[in-house]
């Protein structure tokens, strides 16, 4: 008797030949291989094509499409998902072999938490490590960040297929900060959760949209918190933190970096 895959991976790829054969073959050499990884090839100009041509794999399925984005691209690859699980993986970032086991077999364990992340190693485009993140684990902690920053790796989440598309997906007016929009939606309906292990390396680079596109990101945010105080999740005085994007945007882009390096400091 045939039966859908355990986790459906969901990758969306502009113009990603530097990395994207890293990162599909990290998907598919999981240690927990019942899965099927959708990429979406969103108007690739270079070798991407090519590349993704060239892996023969059943398990990998690619549809190619004009230029739409990000948020759209994803909401696509949802509609083709069939696991009830649903990971997410960046076309310049890599998923370390036991990650996929170790968050099915968590959530598993937990039926009442409905995301999770983990940890990650960032390294820069040269591949040289540069930090490891550690998010906040538990429910109430991640509650407590999330009105101030994203408490998620978007590159490092697994969640349930029916919580995701009962929320409506990700929200198409977002060019980014769309996975930062989906989380504050999920905690209304479930409990959240990120594991202390490193689980994915997340590349950075001048490409990444949060430096390409930093206007818009902060203007996501603004508008993400400020929707969290008003329908109620959080007390009225958070909206302050909603007030701090919107005021970053006054600051010129080199002042707004140096401030954001400064407040973040090194991460161990």
């Amino acid at each position: 008797m045939s039966h859908g895959p355990a986790v459906s991976v969901l990758m969306s790829v502009h113009d990603g030949a530097p990395w994207v054969a890293e990162a599909v073959a990290s998907v598919l050499a999981q240690t927990a291989g019942d899965l099927e990884l959708i990429v979406i090839d969103d108007g690739s100009s270079d070798a991407t094509p090519e590349l993704l041509s060239r892996v023969r794999d059943a398990r990998l399925r690619v549809v190619r499409q004009e230029r739409t984005g990000l948020t759209r691209a994803l909401n696509r690859a949802l509609a083709l998902a069939r696991a009830e699980l649903v990971a997410r993986l960046d076309a310049d970032d890599v998923a370390l072999p036991e990650r996929l086991a170790r968050q099915r077999s968590f959530l598993e364990r937990r039926p009442e938490i409905g995301l999770v992340g983990s940890a990650a190693r960032e390294v820069d485009a040269a591949g040289v490590p540069v930090r490891v993140v550690h998010p906040p684990e538990d429910d109430a902690a991640i509650r407590r960040a999330l009105i101030r920053a994203n408490p998620f790796v978007h590159s490092s989440v697994t969640l349930r297929r029916a919580l995701l598309e009962g929320a409506g997906g990700y929200d198409e007016t977002l060019p980014v900060g769309q996975d930062y929009d989906l989380w504050m939606r999920l905690a209304r309906v479930t409990r959240l959760a990120n594991l202390s292990e490193v689980l994915v390396v997340r590349r950075l680079g001048a490409r990444r949209v949060s430096i390409e596109r930093e206007e818009d990101r902060l203007r996501a945010e603004a508008r993400v918190r400020w929707r969290a105080v008003r329908t109620g999740a959080y007390p009225p005085w958070c909206a302050l933190f909603a007030l701090r994007p919107a005021l970053a945007l006054v600051l010129p882009r080199p002042l707004r970096r140096a401030v954001r390096a400064a407040v973040a400091g090194p991460r161990q």
